[in-house]
C-alpha cells in the first residue's frame, strides 16, 4: 500500500543518489525501483561517463529491476524518479509493465510523461501507468537548477581565463556571391571553406588586418567598412588542437573591378579561391555556429548597404 508519507521516504533517498551524480558531474537525476519486497535496484545518470544515450537514471534502474527479478515484467513496482522522464525512459517504463511512477520535478523542455507528451496514457497502448508528481518537488527542482547554473558559472569562469587570439575576418559579398577560400585542416584533413581573415598584427587595426588578410589569401583588394564590426568570441578546432578565438568581423566592399579568382600562394592549407553563392552560406559555415551567426548578420547588413549605394 502506498501513502505519501511512503512516497517522500523513496524520494529522499533517490535525491540522495542524485547529489552523487552531481559530484560525478552527471545531470543530477536519481531513480529507484520498488517492489512489494521492498528495494530492488536504483540508479543514477550515467550518460556522461560512459558517453552513451541510454545512460538515463531510469532505463538502469528498470534493466537492473529485471535483472534482480529475471523477468522483464515488473507490473508489481514503483519507479521512483527525482526528474520527469523523457519520452525514451517512458517508453522503457510503458514496455516494463510497471505499475506505478512517482517523479518529483517536471520538464517542460523534453517531459515525457505530462509536459510534453503522456505516453504514460495514451489510451492506444496496450499498457497504461498509474502517475504521481510533484513528490519533493521544490527539493528536486532545486538540485537540478543549482547544477545548471553552477555549470553555467564554470564556464563564465573558463572563458574569463582563456588567452584569446585577436583576430578580424571580413565578409565580402559581390552579385549575391560571398568571397572565401577552401582549406584543409593539416591534421584532422576536414575541409574548410574560410572567410578571408587571420592574426592583427602589432600597429594594426582590426579593419587593417581584414583588409590585408583578405588581400593575401584571396588576392582581392577590398575597403573595410568599419561601422559594421561585429565580435564574438568562440573556440575552433585547428591542426590538432582548440583555438580561443576573439574575431572582430566587417563588411568588406570590392576596391577594384571584378576579376576571376586567381591561384594565391599562401599556407600549405590553402587550397583555391572561389566565390559561392550566398544561398549556400547556412550549409558551407555551418561548422561553427559563431562563424555562421556572424555571416548571416553581415550578410543582411551588406545587402543594406548595397541598396543604399545604389
Amino acid at each position: 500500500m502506498t501513502t505519501p508519507a511512503l512516497d517522500e521516504k523513496w524520494m529522499k533517498k533517490a535525491l540522495q543518489l542524485a547529489r552523487k551524480a552531481a559530484v560525478r558531474d552527471e545531470v543530477p537525476v536519481a531513480a529507484i525501483v520498488v517492489g512489494p519486497e521492498g528495494l530492488i535496484s536504483y540508479a543514477i545518470n550515467t550518460r556522461e561517463r560512459q558517453q552513451t544515450p541510454l545512460g538515463h537514471a531510469e532505463m538502469l534502474a528498470l534493466h537492473k529491476a529485471s535483472q534482480k527479478r529475471g523477468s522483464w515484467r515488473l507490473s508489481d513496482c514503483t519507479l521512483y524518479v527525482t526528474l520527469e522522464p523523457c519520452i525514451m525512459c517512458a517508453g522503457a517504463i510503458q514496455q516494463s509493465r510497471i505499475a506505478r511512477v512517482v517523479y518529483g520535478a517536471t520538464d517542460p523542455k523534453a517531459g515525457g510523461v505530462s509536459s510534453l507528451y503522456q505516453i504514460l496514457h495514451d489510451s492506444r497502448l496496450n499498457h497504461q501507468v498509474e502517475v504521481t508528481d510533484g513528490i519533493l518537488e521544490n527539493e528536486c527542482s532545486s538540485l537540478l537548477q543549482g547544477f545548471f547554473k553552477d555549470r553555467r558559472d564554470e564556464k563564465k569562469i573558463d572563458k574569463a581565463r582563456k588567452n584569446y587570439r585577436e583576430r578580424a575576418s571580413v565578409v565580402v559579398l559581390h552579385n549575391s556571391q560571398v568571397l572565401g577560400f577552401h582549406a584543409v585542416d593539416p591534421t584532422s584533413e576536414v575541409p574548410y571553406f574560410f572567410l578571408p581573415g587571420g592574426a592583427i598584427e602589432a600597429g594594426e587595426t582590426p579593419a587593417q588586418s581584414a583588409a590585408r588578410e583578405c588581400l593575401e589569401e584571396t588576392g582581392y583588394r577590398v575597403r573595410i567598412l568599419e561601422e559594421t564590426a561585429f565580435e564574438r568570441k568562440y573556440d575552433f578546432p585547428w591542426d590538432g588542437k582548440i583555438h580561443a578565438c576573439k574575431t572582430t568581423f566587417f563588411v568588406g566592399i570590392l576596391d577594384q573591378n571584378w576579376v576571376a579568382p586567381k591561384q594565391v600562394e599562401d599556407a600549405s592549407y590553402h587550397r583555391g579561391v572561389e566565390w559561392i553563392d550566398e544561398k549556400t552560406a547556412s550549409d558551407v559555415f555551418s561548422y561553427s555556429k559563431d562563424i555562421l551567426w556572424a555571416v548571416q548578420k553581415l550578410l543582411k547588413t551588406a545587402k543594406k548597404k548595397n541598396q543604399s549605394r545604389r
